[in-house]
């Protein structure tokens, strides 16, 4: 075969995954991340000894290598960027908003008030929204809450279950938090959520290109954020309209600061920034 033929083949095959990626996740991989992407997958084609993509393609597609393999090809699609109270905005729009409102109307008096925290990634958003919760509920007799968290990638899911991470990753937890919630390690430089909070959160592989969502029942707060810009424009309206499905009449949808609801016809109304509240159907 020559260099030319290989090169194409090799194109076709990237192509082939790239189209895979996209229908299975959801995720359109921009032309920009391929070679970043590509650079991924030659460590497995080096691992398994294949000598091109086209080969690495044919094992996946024709000899039945996906079934054990389509779980680490996902996690290796996936930009799993987190922080800690990223977007500080929405945790103050929730304690100091949502959550009061919320409460009044009954929510988290009879049965725990839920939020899901769709595409949690590492547990970092989680955990932040989980410690919101507690503050509130410390400060209110008989307020309950869980938090459902949910995400694409096994490898992060892990590192949320596990809830140890770096202690320069939670320089953004306001220092009062950090004193509650948090236990450090000095010697090895890390934290770990306490018990107490980990249990209020439960943790879900899943992908929001297949049905049933993890909440089984709709919600009375959803984030989703940072995770939609991933998607093209029809698969972000797919997502949405289900999404909101998922979200009680009177409750709140988080999305990031770069994603927007314009143009598209659902029961949202505009709260504050990129924060809506679910209209009542009809």
């Amino acid at each position: 075969m020559n260099t030319l033929e290989s090169t194409r083949k090799n194109e076709a095959g990237m192509q082939r995954l790239v189209d895979f990626f996209h229908s299975r996740t959801g995720i359109k991989v921009q032309p920009s991340k391929k070679t970043f992407l590509e650079g991924r997958l030659q460590k497995r084609l080096d691992q398994y000894g294949f000598v091109s993509m086209d080969q690495y393609c044919h094992w996946l597609f024709e000899e039945g290598g996906l079934h054990q393999e389509e779980a680490l090809l996902i996690d290796l699609a996936t930009t799993n960027k987190t922080d800690f109270f990223r977007e500080i905005h929405h945790f103050d729009y929730l304690a100091n908003q949502v959550l009061p409102l919320l409460q009044e109307r009954g929510a988290g008096m009879l049965a725990p008030l839920r939020i899901w925290s769709a595409g949690c990634s590492n547990g970092a958003e989680p955990y932040s929204l989980a410690m919101v919760c507690q503050e509130f509920a410390q400060a209110t007799p008989g307020f309950q809450f869980e938090i459902l968290a949910s995400d694409l990638c096994t490898r992060v899911l892990k590192e949320a279950v596990r809830a140890i991470y770096p202690h320069a990753d939670v320089k953004p937890v306001p220092l009062p938090l950090r004193q509650r919630y948090l236990l450090r390690d000095v010697q090895q430089d890390e934290v770990r959520i306490i018990p107490e909070l980990r249990r209020q959160v439960r943790f879900y592989h899943h992908n929001l290109m297949e049905l049933p969502y993890p909440p089984n029942t709709a919600v009375e707060v959803l984030f989703c954020r940072n995770l939609l810009i991933y998607f093209d424009k029809p698969t972000q309206r797919e997502v949405l309209f289900r999404l909101c499905h998922y979200v009680k009449p009177g409750g709140y949808l988080f999305l990031g600061h770069s994603e927007t609801v314009t143009g598209l016809d659902l029961p949202l109304q505009p709260m504050a920034p990129t924060a809506f509240r679910r209209l009542h159907d009809g």
